[in-house]
């Protein structure tokens, strides 16, 4: 029997809110079913063209974004889609065969004052570690192994992964949940977030399960 492909419509929140207030042209590599476009383009100004290669998300993108095009991400040529003032590449690049080409292929679209924000899993998260210290690595529709996951990123391998292709990092951020249950998070109220960023911010690498990035074609130092 044929598998139900996976349909992404999820809004990551922090990817939103790391998308530049001054952003009128927005590309959304990845765009799913168009759910974060359309929450940016409740600014009336923006203009945001989404890129997915399934053509069920195309079809209920095309809804809600000003342009889709449906198309095949590792090959895709970026040059007919003019210039962009923010790139958003939300849970993407991992999905990529090699997305070190991909980052290098988008520069054609940046401008040199344009950014492009990324949202890479991590592997590592503390969830995932007990997963893999009992001996388990399963396969998912959704999550850190989603089964259609070509890459896996840590906090080293993400960051190389923008440096290596030439982006320098303007601004990082990790979140993730650390272990408290549910009755002590919800005695805890607020603080428990607050504890949540501060953990995150010393370990990084083992409490996020997620990293948000923030960066631009690296400028040539002048000679």
């Amino acid at each position: 029997m044929e598998k139900t492909q996976t349909i992404y419509e999820g809004v990551n929140e922090r990817v939103l809110s790391f998308v530049p207030l001054s952003a009128v042209r927005i590309l959304d590599v990845g765009c799913g079913t168009g759910t974060l476009g359309e929450r940016l383009r409740l600014d009336p100004k923006r203009y945001v063209v989404g890129i997915t290669y399934s053509a069920q998300e195309a079809e209920m993108a095309s809804k809600r974004l000003s342009q889709v095009i449906c198309a095949e991400l590792n090959d895709f040529d970026f040059h007919s889609l003019g210039k962009f003032d923010c790139v958003i590449l939300s849970h993407i690049l991992e999905h990529l065969y090699s997305p070190e080409d991909v980052l290098e292929r988008l520069k054609c679209v940046l401008e040199p004052q344009s950014v492009i924000v990324v949202a890479l899993p991590n592997v590592v998260w503390w969830r995932q570690r007990f997963q893999f210290l009992i001996g388990r690595w399963r396969y998912r529709d959704w999550g850190i192994l989603d089964r259609t996951h070509f890459r896996f990123f840590d906090i080293r391998s993400s960051e190389e992964l923008l440096h290596d292709a030439g982006y320098e990092i303007l601004r990082r951020e990790c979140r993730g949940p650390i272990p408290l249950t549910k009755p002590i998070r919800k005695l805890l109220g607020p603080l428990a977030r607050l504890i949540d960023r501060i953990v995150c911010g010393l370990a990084p690498g083992l409490f996020a399960f997620q990293f948000v990035y923030v960066a631009r074609i690296r400028r040539q130092s002048p000679a």
